[in-house]
């Protein structure tokens, strides 16, 4: 029996085949498939172009998405899904799930995730899981990459009024490959950029720190993500047997600086622990 992984996020989709051994038989990536923020086409293309690229079909699919929280979602990638791999046994979770699947195992704790998005996975004692934000990049998502991104070019709009921050402004407009920072508005509009484009902004603004805007940016995304698991430790009880993170922003050296909590180092990768789960799912009764 084969087993396929998928994690799929707002940045990237990850695939991995393995056997019944657990060996290895393909991994990749493709496109982002958060279908809230690249739009449904666009999602269902990665996962089609990742299902093309496999060996061999798998017997048993466990994915795990962005926007798979909610029911819409999960019906969007379940139909994706079964459409593409009529014959495989098929299972969809949030890309979140799977994550701490991967990072702590079938034990009770927490995880922050933050890359393009950010929320904080807790397990129980009992098995019942909880989340802590994760309300997606219109509503939520604070201290992520894509929060980031849009603190940056705030501050880069506010800095053409005072004529401060030139070097951080050209770094941003560079960045989104713009004439002007005055052109973000219009881009957005026309989707020629999008939610992907304004996480990239992280690895710039990492690199202004310590000068302004980047140490206040930078900071306030430290306090929204250390409050995230704060919340989620008071919900545990007050104890979390297991912190980890992921994700390019909560894994950032200066980030975890800058938040302050120590984590351990998550035990594997997203798609793994979809695989794990996997595997769980076929030994149930």
């Amino acid at each position: 029996m084969t087993m396929l992984g998928i994690d799929g996020g707002g940045s990237k989709t990850t695939f991995l085949l393995v056997d019944d051994e657990d060996r290895e038989l393909a991994r990749f990536d493709t496109g982002p498939s958060n279908y809230i923020s690249v739009g449904r086409d666009r999602s269902i293309q990665a996962i089609a172009e990742g299902v093309g690229k496999l060996p061999s079909k798998p017997d048993q699919v466990c994915g795990g998405f962005a926007g798979a929280g909610r029911p819409e979602g999960r019906r969007h990638y379940e139909e994706a899904l079964g459409t593409l791999l009529p014959d495989s046994r098929v299972n969809v979770e949030s890309d979140a799930f799977i994550a701490y699947i991967g990072a702590i195992g079938i034990r009770p704790g927490l995880l922050l995730i933050a890359g393009t998005g950010s929320i904080v996975i807790g397990r129980r004692e009992n098995g019942t899981m909880f989340r802590s934000g994760g309300w997606g990049p219109q509503f939520g998502d604070e201290g992520s990459g894509y929060w980031i991104g849009r603190e940056a070019v705030r501050a880069a709009l506010r800095s053409l009024d005072s004529g401060s921050h030139k070097q951080f402004r050209q770094r941003v407009t560079d960045t989104l490959g713009l004439e002007s920072i005055t052109h973000t508005p219009a881009a957005w509009a026309e989707g020629r950029i999008g939610a992907t484009d304004i996480a990239a902004l992280v690895p710039a603004v990492m690199d202004f720190y310590p000068h302004e805007p980047a140490r206040a940016i930078l900071g306030e995304a430290a306090g929204h993500l250390r409050v995230m698991a704060q919340r989620a430790v008071m919900r545990m009880g007050g104890d979390a047997p297991h912190t980890a993170a992921t994700g390019g922003v909560a894994t950032h050296p200066l980030m975890q600086d800058l938040i302050a909590i120590p984590f351990e180092p998550a035990i594997d990768t997203p798609e793994r622990g979809a695989v794990l789960w996997a595997r769980k799912t076929v030994a149930s009764p």
